[in-house]
């Protein structure tokens, strides 16, 4: 269940990151490693936790690799987790589905927002 907090903060990431490759000119991949730590931060320490975290990396990832910014959907690769973890991917595994049902949020939001490229 994604909490409504966690909604305004992530528009706020999100306009963050926008104001952050719009007016420094930084490129949206180097933009998204530093809003994948605040959102891995903020979750950690105030949020949901990592369920929503990776919620939230699945729209992300899902988003940015469907409007072609192919940076930035690398840079939202759950790193921080996997440092967080010291690397023991065993425990890690636990946790793709989660991803797995934001990815499928961010296609749904995707698909129905109507960003999709149609053929005329």
């Amino acid at each position: 269940m994604i909490a409504v907090e966690d909604f305004f903060v992530a528009l706020a990431l999100g306009g963050l990151g926008f104001a952050a490759a719009r007016f420094t000119r930084l490129g949206w991949g180097v933009a998204g490693v530093w809003l994948n730590l605040l959102w891995f931060i903020y979750q950690t320490s105030f949020g949901s936790g990592w369920v929503s975290y990776h919620h939230g990396l699945g729209v992300a990832f899902v988003l940015a690799a469907g409007w072609g910014q192919y940076g930035l959907a690398w840079a939202l690769a759950p790193w921080p987790l996997l440092i967080y973890l010291r690397l023991e991917l065993g425990t890690y595994w636990t946790y793709l589905p989660n991803m797995a049902e934001g990815m499928l949020l961010g296609a749904a939001a995707y698909l129905l927002t109507g960003w999709a490229k149609r053929s005329p």
